[in-house]
């Protein structure tokens, strides 16, 4: 049986999936919204990295 998520991980799943949707669109759109669905993917993974790194205990600390 499926976890169910709670609404911050069903947020950024949508975020992330519309995101990418508009990066890869052939539709000719406004550069601006593109440069905002860029940086909405980059920080997203970032934040994705961050939280990998807590939940794993921080074992790559320096």
């Amino acid at each position: 049986m499926e976890k169910k998520q709670s609404i911050y991980e069903q947020v950024k799943e949508t975020l992330a999936v519309a995101s990418h949707f508009i990066i890869a669109s052939p539709l000719k759109l406004p550069p601006k919204v593109v440069a905002v669905a860029k940086y909405l993917a980059l920080a997203l993974g970032v934040l994705e990295a961050v939280e990998n790194g807590i939940t794993k205990g921080g074992e790559d600390e320096d």
